[in-house]
């Protein structure tokens, strides 16, 4: 070969060793960018419903709780199941592959990649609780209300059998859940063979103590459902809601395979299956940068949910973490604590009193009764305060002011910062309407949110209040 030949060689394999490692490096920019997008929770519930498309759920009144979720976290409006029936969507979510399967046969046995071998391999952790099913490790087709067409990690021989718990295992302690945790209710819970109203309450007694410590513990939880019923295009509910996530009702077209990727994204894991080309969901988070979801007015009348409740979502401050501030938000603790409250404010709901969401709800109805919490918010935030008011009066006439509900921002020795609004008797309405305020300006401080009714006649106003939420941003 000449010196001549050998040279132009020698050059030519500089260029393309030098192209190369640019393209290597541009890919893992870019894998980088999609990794770091999705922030890392210290602990994430799935939980799996079963056969309801988005609109037999989202704006459901059956479904209380599971719309007080979309309106504080992040509702996709466009989320899709893979396929029918349901086993191939959980394989699909769980291993971001169907594994061939067309239907709801069992058993099956897999060693190909999935969210649950993923994180083990990083000495990360997961756990699949299973209601009703007879014992831990259980590889049974079927007991009773448990079906194993619902647990796809069961299927994979790379997933330990110590991995395949009862839900009765699931920690009350919730800092003792592993990284990732699937839970999948039994027939009866899951929509599936139960109502919508039945899975709803089922859903709030079993999770809401977790939603609530998850979004002050850097935690998450994904509701999500296998596949709608047939009607819809496999359009199904999927609500995001915790730590960091930015509430809003969010368009963009998802499926079980951005979920998956979601997550792997989050703990830097390999993609499984089609999770290998799926986008992960990065327009959700806090600390995102500046959101793309649909525009969500802040209306300030709405139905009880006969639609999509949503909170408004200002772009985030730098350095402002994301959070809903006040505690016992719904009163479904059922008592008023740490709220601030008169003797029997806080009630069980009733026919004639219906809750917004779940089962208690403060009524204000007597002579100077009042409702307070304290709180600090943040410096530098967006703060929104916003919640849901019925009023229910039997005064005869609309002409005149009775009865008043006053709004007011306190400070902690009492004195009034600011008054937000007046309701009143002539106000009286059919149902809740969602009322927000901007109270960014107190951001840096402590204030109470007080509520204080005034009875100035015998015939009586009940102002029911549900779902009382400081959010920043």
């Amino acid at each position: 070969m000449s010196a001549h030949r050998l040279t132009l060689r020698v050059t030519l394999l500089a260029v393309v060793a030098a192209v190369a490692a640019v393209l290597v490096t541009a890919g893992l920019a870019r894998f980088a960018t999609a990794t770091t997008a999705v922030p890392r929770p210290d602990h994430v519930v799935v939980v799996v419903m079963e056969n309801h498309s988005n609109t037999e759920v989202i704006g459901n009144a059956a479904a209380p709780y599971i719309n007080s979720l979309a309106a504080e976290g992040a509702n996709f409006s466009q989320s899709y199941a893979i396929t029918h029936p349901s086993q191939p969507n959980y394989l699909a979510l769980f291993s971001g592959s169907t594994q061939a399967v067309t239907d709801n046969s069992c058993p099956h046995t897999f060693g190909t990649a999935n969210l649950g071998a993923e994180l083990i391999a990083e000495s990360l952790s997961f756990t699949g609780y299973a209601e009703s099913m007879p014992y831990d490790g259980y590889t049974g087709c079927s007991s009773g209300a448990y079906a194993r067409k619902h647990n796809p990690w069961v299927n994979f021989s790379n997933v330990p059998a110590s991995s395949n718990l009862t839900l009765a295992a699931f920690p009350s302690d919730y800092s003792q859940l592993p990284t990732v945790a699937f839970v999948t209710p039994n027939l009866n819970n899951d929509m599936h063979d139960g109502t919508v109203a039945e899975g709803d309450s089922w859903l709030h007694d079993h999770f809401d103590g977790y939603v609530q410590w998850a979004k002050t513990h850097n935690s998450l939880l994904v509701l999500t459902f296998d596949e709608d019923d047939n009607n819809s295009g496999n359009r199904i509910p999927t609500v995001f809601v915790g730590a960091s996530v930015r509430a809003g009702s969010y368009s963009e077209r998802i499926n079980h395979y951005n979920v998956l990727r979601t997550l792997e994204d989050a703990y830097d894991l390999p993609h499984a299956g089609a999770a290998a080309t799926a986008l992960p969901i990065t327009d959700i988070w806090g600390s995102s940068g500046t959101p793309t979801p649909t525009p969500t007015p802040t209306a300030t009348s709405s139905p009880t949910p006969t639609s999509t409740p949503t909170l408004t979502s200002p772009p985030p401050v730098p350095g402002c973490v994301p959070a809903q501030l006040l505690v016992n938000p719904g009163f479904e603790s059922g008592h008023a604590l740490p709220w601030t409250a008169s003797a029997g404010v806080v009630i069980r709901e009733s026919a004639d009193q219906p809750a917004w969401g779940g089962s208690w709800l403060a009524r204000l109805d007597s002579q100077d009764e009042i409702l307070d919490q304290l709180v600090s918010i943040p410096a530098s935030c967006h703060a929104t305060l916003s919640f849901w008011l019925n009023i229910d009066t039997v005064e005869k006439t609309k002409r005149i002011d009775y009865d008043t509900l006053a709004v007011t921002l306190r400070s902690p020795t009492g004195e009034v910062l600011a008054t937000l609004d007046t309701f009143s008797n002539r106000e009286a309405t059919a149902g809740y309407q969602k009322h927000s305020y901007d109270v960014s300006g107190y951001a840096g401080g402590q204030v109470a949110v007080t509520f204080d009714a005034t009875e100035n006649s015998n015939r009586q106003t009940s102002f029911l209040l549900d779902y009382i939420t400081l959010s920043v941003s």
